[in-house]
């Protein structure tokens, strides 16, 4: 009888609990499901036994998608560091300076990379890449930071903020390359 009593306590918390289910897919066609919604997502339509607002039970939702992907445990960033450019490095009379941050572990899930570069945001960064091209730049200091950030806009990682200099001669220079005649 206290088995019998146990089970069925634990059966009405499950269902008294009940959760909004949300389900997307991503641009692989990878199925996701989560119980808060994101951009896309549609919501399922699961009650619990005698919450359908009629005296039967609602039917069992039916899967109907993909393969069925379970959220993957986030573990904390160890490490998020600018390893390209160098700290101070100058580029002389280049048309593109490569940017690289190191992340371990590795860039999870649905978060993103947000780089910043003379305290504005860089919107061309791939939000989901470690690395990006910098190209027109012109003479002068700059300064990039980096952050790791979730879905919601939490910072999860930041870098250490680097400087870097574009060098470009001048007109006098003797190393300035010759205009065409």
């Amino acid at each position: 009888m206290r088995q019998l009593a146990s089970f069925l306590l634990f059966g009405f918390a499950l269902t008294a609990g009940a959760a909004e289910i949300w389900r997307w897919k991503d641009a692989e066609g990878t199925w996701h499901f989560s119980d808060s919604p994101v951009a896309g997502a549609e919501k399922l339509n699961v009650n619990p036994p005698g919450k359908s607002g009629g005296s039967k039970p609602a039917p069992a939702p039916v899967y109907s998608g993909g393969p069925l992907v379970l959220p993957q445990e986030i573990v904390p960033y160890a490490r998020c560091s600018i390893v390209q450019p160098v700290n101070d490095a100058s580029f002389q009379w280049t048309e593109s300076i490569a940017a690289t941050v190191s992340v371990e572990p590795t860039l999870q899930g649905s978060h993103q990379v947000q780089a910043v570069l003379n305290g504005s945001a860089v919107a061309d960064w791939p939000k989901d890449s470690v690395s990006h091209t910098f190209t027109g730049l012109f003479r002068g200091s700059y300064t990039l930071s980096v952050k790791i950030t979730d879905q919601q806009g939490n910072v999860l990682c930041t870098a250490r903020a680097i400087n870097f200099h574009v060098r470009q001669p001048s007109v006098l220079s003797p190393a300035r390359k010759p205009a065409a005649r």
